[in-house]
């Protein structure tokens, strides 16, 4: 049996003489929860609550992530409203919102972007662990007026402490978590120390994962005319995981604010499932060439990471400064079963922020500031379906809003400059643009605890490169991409005008709501497969269409004997629609309808939970059949022993044993979701 990393049972070994508070009390109110305002940052550069913003705001704590965390930040969250994942495999998956992927989501660390090149390909990860963030909030809708052309589509943001924001008020505090499933047959800790001497705050975090094959009901490939006769039911080959990652940080904390630094180190290697590869043929004197190393391609990730965040508060007009500064080195290399590295990715990428909250003007308050991002990007090999290219970006943004009796009115704009320089050798001609954005927002206190909120933005995304300057065989896709640039094409700015309004109640005993959005976009850029074959692969040009989103979300909440009640019901659902000029679109999630029964007091919390997700044929991909995800979860709060609090949890996941598949994964048709699976932790901490 395989062990994880020996390093990291090292680091959290001895974290648990001394470890965090990782247990938020589940049934307190976040709306008034300091530590939930931080979070809001991200969706307002003024410090708000979920409960006071006009962007639809949803947060995962550390009691959520608990049963939520998974090995891939799209699968963590794609249970909630909607949210969706990419999927190709439990290790590779980015969230998807409200049918928005890719170019369009921005996953941000602390902030800052990720650094990664997870938006270019879905078998590309993200390098992060969920199991180490503080938390997570989830922006639906446009977030550009702070993130820029990436997050057209809305932000996902993990929180975590990494740089240390405040004293630890006992001197030391702690954690360590160690997790396991069937499915999987996953090992995991994951471990952490925050401590401070004097002004000075630090903080150590340390995780080891590792998985094998998953367990999935029947057989991976679909379709039985495309299934291979070797082929053996029960099993995604080639779907394992071995992960590592540990980070150190220091931060000066003084009365008006903060700054500090901190070093991360991901490691992150996993299996690339789907068709199996034709077999090496046999050299010389009918000898083997040597025997494979894995069961078919996978991918070795290395990123070294460096950022600096800081916080000053002023006692004249602008009121605070925020800094965030982050630099990655990133690698990845694709490889084939024999070891032979195919392609090799590496991202060079600096982001830095920098925002500046002002005093009220006529009653108005906000921030101003820039943000700088510049990357440089290079694939070598057999997939480098990319030319090396260089991004610069500069954004420009102002946010601004004003409380009244009645409510809260908040408008923004944003200007982008954004520069794409491909390699000479490519031939393909520099893109040069300029994007603007703006939106207005307004939240309106109906009666007594009805809230509505209304949205309307305008925002122009220019394009990623991989829209501009693909030109080759793509394996994890399947296709034989050509971008924009490469066929010739005109490249329009994406254009998008973006209506969202909800309605929220809130009472003792019941609590709603339910919000619609409509997206009108003029040339949406997307890529889709056709009849023809390059390379014996389908011929897929991107192609830009004016294209629709609308949908809606909707959830009830409740609470059988008043707002103290230990029991709840949820009943929710979500839909996205999407259609090009006559056609639907690609890859979009189907419509989801699901029910929750939960119990939580000071010492047990548990629940099960059933969402059933409908038939996707609505696209113009792979066609996925419904199915019923039927999950369990209990978690034990032992309280204090020998001055350690004592967590145990357990959960069930999709206990139907369903054939499920994604509809938004490029493998939906080989790579289904694990088969019904059974989970067991225990995690100590200490304060």
């Amino acid at each position: 049996m395989n062990y994880p990393n020996i390093g990291a049972v090292t680091i959290c070994a001895g974290l648990i003489a001394s470890a965090p508070s990782w247990a938020a009390d589940s049934s307190r109110n976040q709306a008034s929860d300091p530590a939930i305002e931080e979070i809001i940052v991200s969706a307002s550069v003024l410090s708000r609550s979920a409960d006071n913003l006009t962007q639809p705001v949803s947060i995962l704590d550390r009691e959520d992530l608990l049963t939520k965390a998974t090995s891939s930040i799209g699968e963590t969250l794609a249970n909630e409203l909607g949210v969706s994942s990419t999927y190709f495999g439990p290790v590779a998956g980015r969230p998807i919102i409200r049918g928005q992927s890719g170019p369009r989501i921005s996953v941000l660390q602390a902030g800052v972007s990720t650094l990664d090149v997870a938006d270019l390909s879905p078998d590309h990860a993200v390098p992060l662990e969920p199991l180490l963030a503080e938390r997570i909030e989830i922006i639906r809708g446009p977030a550009t007026l702070l993130y820029g052309s990436a997050a057209a589509g809305g932000v996902v943001n993990i929180v975590d402490n990494r740089v240390p924001e405040s004293l630890v008020e006992e001197g030391v505090s702690g954690a360590v978590e160690l997790r396991g499933d069937t499915a999987t047959e996953e090992r995991a800790i994951a471990g952490r120390i925050d401590g401070s001497s004097g002004n000075i705050a630090w903080h150590l975090d340390g995780v080891s994962r590792e998985s094998e094959d998953i367990d999935i009901n029947g057989f991976a490939t679909a379709d039985e005319g495309d299934r291979p006769d070797e082929e053996e039911s029960g099993t995604l080959l080639n779907s394992f995981g071995d992960s590592f990652g540990f980070s150190g940080g220091v931060s000066a904390i003084g009365e008006r604010g903060f700054i500090g630094v901190s070093v991360s180190r991901f490691e992150n290697d996993y299996g690339l499932p789907g068709p199996e590869e034709e077999e090496e043929e046999e050299g010389e004197e009918g000898e083997e060439e040597g025997p494979p190393i894995s069961d078919g391609p996978f991918i070795e990730l290395e990123q070294t990471r460096y950022d600096l965040r800081g916080e000053y508060e002023f006692d004249n007009f602008i009121e605070k400064a925020r800094l965030r500064i982050g630099y990655n080195d990133y690698e990845h290399s694709e490889i084939e079963p024999s070891g032979e590295v195919a392609t090799l990715f590496e991202n060079d990428a600096f982001e830095g922020r920098l925002e500046l909250s002002h005093d009220a003007i006529a009653s108005w308050k906000g921030a101003f500031g820039v943000q700088y991002n510049n990357r440089e990007f290079s694939a070598v090999g057999e997939e480098a379906f990319i030319p090396p290219t260089d991004t610069t970006s500069v954004g420009l943004f102002l946010f601004e809003e004003r409380e009244f009796e009645w409510g809260l009115i908040d408008f923004g704009m944003r200007l982008d400059f954004l520069e794409h320089e491909p390699d000479a050798a490519s031939g393909f001609e520099d893109y040069d643009e300029t994007a603007f954005s703006a939106a207005i927002g307004g939240r309106f206190n109906l009666t007594e605890g009805l809230v509505m909120t209304a949205n309307y933005s305008r925002s122009e995304r220019n394009l990623a490169a991989e829209e501009l300057y693909s030109n080759g065989a793509h394996l994890a896709t399947a296709l034989f991409e050509v971008g924009l640039v490469a066929a010739g094409l005109d490249a329009e700015i994406e254009v998008s005008n973006n209506i969202d309004v909800s309605l929220n109640y809130q009472s003792d005993y019941v609590s709603w709501k339910i919000g619609g959005f409509f997206n009108n976009i003029d040339d949406y850029t997307f890529r889709e497969g056709s009849p023809l074959l390059e390379d014996g692969l389908p011929l897929a040009i991107y192609q830009q269409q004016d294209a629709e989103f609308y949908g809606y979300e909707a959830e009830i909440r409740f609470s059988p004997t008043g707002a103290d009640s230990p029991w709840g019901v949820r009943l929710f659902s979500d839909l996205v629609r999407a259609r090009g000029e006559g056609n639907d679109l690609p890859r979009v999630p189907p419509t989801r309808v699901g029910g929750e029964l939960t119990y939580a007091d000071s010492r047990f919390s548990g629940g099960v939970s059933a969402i059933y997700h409908a038939e996707q044929d609505d696209i113009s991909t792979f066609a996925t059949d419904d199915f019923t995800m039927l999950n369990v979860n209990v978690a034990f709060h032992l309280g204090q022993s020998n001055g350690f609090a004592w967590d145990l949890f357990a959960k069930g996941t999709n206990l139907l044993d369903e054939d499920a598949r994604r509809s938004t994964s490029f493998r939906a048709a080989f790579v289904p979701l694990p088969g019904a699976s059974f989970h067991l932790g225990m995690r100590a901490r200490f304060n």
